[in-house]
Parts: C-alpha cells; sequence; structure tokens
C-alpha cells in the first residue's frame, strides 16, 4: 500500500515536471525570438491583476485587458549582461496559458524597465554587452 502511494505521488511530480518544462520552452521561444536567451528561471507568481492604470501605461500596456483577471507571471534571469556585469531579468505574463507579452529589467539603469524588443538598442547605447 504504501509502495503505490509512492508511485501515485511520484508519477504526479514527474506529469507537473513535464507540464513545467512545456512552458518554459514556450517562453525560451518566446524571448529567443526577441533576442534573448534564457539562463534560468527565477520566480513563478499566479495572482489576480489589479495594478492601477498609471503603471500600466508605463511599460506594461499590454496587461490593460487582463485587468481583473488572473494572470501568472514568470521571472527569469537571462544570459545577456548589462555593462557592470549584472544578469538582465526579463518578466513574461501568461494568461490562460497563452503569453500575453513582458518587459526587460535592466538593474544598472533607472528606470529599469525596458522594451524585449530593444536589444539591439540597448546595445547600441552601450547599455548592455554584446
Amino acid at each position: 500500500m504504501k509502495m503505490r502511494r509512492f508511485l501515485i505521488i511520484v508519477g504526479i511530480l514527474f506529469v507537473s515536471a513535464c507540464g513545467q518544462e512545456t512552458l518554459n520552452e514556450e517562453h525560451k521561444v518566446y524571448l529567443s525570438n526577441k533576442g534573448w536567451e534564457i539562463k534560468k528561471s527565477i520566480e513563478v507568481e499566479t495572482f489576480i491583476l489589479d495594478n492601477p492604470n498609471e503603471m500600466l501605461s508605463n511599460y506594461e500596456a499590454f496587461l490593460s485587458e487582463y485587468l481583473g483577471e488572473e494572470v501568472t507571471q514568470y521571472v527569469y534571469d537571462l544570459k545577456e549582461e548589462d555593462v557592470e556585469g549584472k544578469r538582465l531579468k526579463a518578466v513574461v505574463y501568461e494568461a490562460e496559458e497563452d503569453i500575453i507579452g513582458g518587459y526587460g529589467i535592466l538593474p544598472s539603469w533607472t528606470p529599469g524597465a525596458f522594451n524585449l524588443n530593444d536589444k539591439e538598442r540597448l546595445i547600441n547605447e552601450q547599455m548592455i554587452k554584446q
């Protein structure tokens, strides 16, 4: 009986891990298409989106249609570094298992958030290493 429970738990964990790997692959492709490469996953958080409109107007405008809905935020360390050698981060949002957008975080820059499509600009402005 104990062995059966153990096998059921291992099976559930295995299926859960396989599902997570699929999500990570989608995020890898999404970020790769924008020129970025994931080093590792840092954080996953699911919540009801209730950010004020002022925040949405800055760099998360893509989230405005999801106010009041459940979204999942994934934070990744990227392989790319800023000119001070600090790792850039990417934040990817999903709603109902679909990627709805994201943004980057440049640790040595204020305001710090950037559009994930701006890699070439950040390189040209010497804000990140090539």
